[in-house]
């Protein structure tokens, strides 16, 4: 499984690689601190999965995600957020999950398996 993670904030960004990185099915194809580089990638990375976080400059993980699906309408979507309230105003895209920052290691278990599956 392809992935593709996208944070502003590179500590967040070290940490889902590190977390992602302990599962064998998962090759980070991409890691992007920046929502219009990561989209430029996205043709040419084709990830399976993409980890964006919600709040980011410019471009948050909302638009980046709409610009995602309108590229490859079966990509599945992870939102990562440090703030709940945030995943209320994402309730009209088509999210495979998401994560609450820090991430806890048995929720990312718990979606990795969904995941596979």
């Amino acid at each position: 499984m392809r992935a593709m993670i996208v944070d502003d904030e590179a500590p967040a960004l070290g940490e889902l690689i590190y977390l992602l990185s302990r599962y064998g099915a998962v090759e980070i194809a991409g890691a992007f601190t920046a929502s219009a580089s990561a989209l430029e990638a996205v043709q040419s990375i084709r990830p399976d999965v993409f980890f964006l976080d919600l709040s980011m400059p410019r471009m948050n993980g909302a638009e980046l995600a709409q610009k995602i699906l309108a590229q490859i309408p079966t990509a599945r979507i992870v939102f990562v957020t440090a703030f709940a309230k945030e995943l209320e105003g994402v309730k009209g895209i088509p999210a495979f999950g998401s994560l609450l920052k820090p991430v806890n290691s048995a929720k990312l278990d718990e979606l990795m398996e969904r995941l596979r599956a």
